[in-house]
């Protein structure tokens, strides 16, 4: 029978999965350390959510175009060249004091070499297991990476506060290089071959499937740049923290509970319809600090199965030559999803409401259902490996 201690007892996995996760862990501390570093810096927010927005698009940007380069040069290579560049450009960021404008496009190198340690490790996944495995796989590696976005931004806040903004810049860098380091040293990433794609780049969006799964994680991951300005604003700073760590706390239970119960093409749609219920419910109390609390936690209940299952989609819809590039644009699909989420609830809180950023998470949340629903004729079934051209 599968199980998630099976799954680990894999030759391979748990070294291949913890190092990633250390990889990755500078991702979890991104947003926030270069927010703290650059308003410390230059003393302006709107510079620093510029900072931001350039990593962002940067990172969104290369994605796609990042994975390609993976069956030219091999996944070693390109993560090191990558990881190198994106963390010498936060060494940069952190002892530069000069224009705004230097800043920013440094910031913007930082997103374009971002090393596609989720697309690589996602695409060598399925060589490490049994086809009956894949469901709980995506499961744990969805589940797992919310300590990310748990602790990353706990990190960033406790250097910065105990030190300085520098020192999380630093230490950022040096978890992203040392990480992607002995990401790539294992044999399975070495030995990886990935056949040169026959489509051309973005061909692979012609797919439904893969359209779904942008689009899917656009608004979801929308959803959540909605949640999190508007409780800072509903909430204020202090308690915003342990509030928006309950969708994450609620993500880890989910996907250890649920992830792996992803078998028919139905399951996706179930997993959103949960997130949906959390958000729509917290207009019944929209400002109780408790019952946002509970909502949130209701709405991570489904986010780490819904992640685990749209990548299980991809995993055993391609091979290894189309896999990193539909997940890089899925991967762009979050990063869009998140900026214009986290935009358009500043703005409705500025000029309606802060309470209002909540019509932000439900419509986000609802066009994310009505894409599952549409595209469901599409999706492959979890329970079996199938691997389509």
């Amino acid at each position: 029978m599968p199980s998630y201690s099976a799954v680990l007892s894999r030759p391979g996995v748990a070294r291949v999965m913890g190092t990633q996760l250390l990889a990755r862990f500078a991702f979890g501390m991104m947003s926030l350390a270069i927010v703290l570093h650059v308003q410390q810096m230059y003393h302006n927010y709107t510079v620093a959510g510029i900072a931001l927005g350039a990593e962002t698009v940067g990172a969104a940007i290369s994605g796609p175009l990042i994975a390609r380069r993976l069956s030219k040069w091999g996944p070693r290579k390109v993560l090191r060249i990558v990881a190198s560049t994106s963390s010498l450009a936060m060494v940069f960021i952190a002892f530069f004091r000069g224009p705004e404008w230097i800043t920013i496009l440094a910031c913007l190198i930082v997103g374009l070499t971002s090393p596609p340690i989720q697309q690589v490790a996602r695409s060598v996944y399925p060589s490490l297991i049994t086809a009956k495995q894949t469901s709980y796989l995506f499961s744990l590696d969805a589940t797992l990476q919310e300590f990310l976005w748990v602790f990353g931004p706990v990190l960033a806040t406790m250097i910065t506060a105990t030190y300085n903004s520098t020192s999380a810049m630093v230490f950022m860098a040096t978890v992203q290089i040392v990480g992607t380091y002995l990401f790539s040293r294992n044999s399975e990433i070495g030995e990886m071959n990935i056949p040169k794609s026959k489509r051309r780049l973005g061909g692979i969006l012609r797919k439904p499937i893969v359209q779904a799964n942008v689009l899917i994680n656009l608004f979801l991951v929308a959803s959540f740049g909605g949640a999190e300005v508007g409780t800072v604003a509903v909430l204020g700073i202090a308690p915003s923290g342990i509030v928006i760590a309950a969708l994450s706390l609620g993500s880890i239970i989910g996907g250890f509970a649920f992830g792996h119960r992803a078998k028919t093409k139905w399951a996706l749609l179930k997993f959103l319809t949960l997130v949906l219920i959390g958000y729509a419910a917290v207009f019944l109390n929209p400002t109780d600090l408790v019952w946002i609390t509970i909502c949130w936690f209701v709405t991570g209940l489904g986010v780490a199965p819904a992640f685990a299952t749209m990548a299980s989609m991809i995993s055993v819809s391609f091979g290894t030559a189309d896999s990193a590039e539909a997940y890089g644009w899925a991967n762009t699909g979050q990063l869009l999803g998140y900026s214009v989420g986290a935009a358009v609830a500043g703005i409705i809180i500025d000029n309606v409401a802060s309470e209002a950023a909540w019509y932000v998470t439900g419509v986000s949340s609802v066009m994310a259902v009505v894409v599952a629903l549409i595209t469901v004729r599409f999706n492959p079934p979890l329970n079996q490996k199938e691997t389509n051209a």
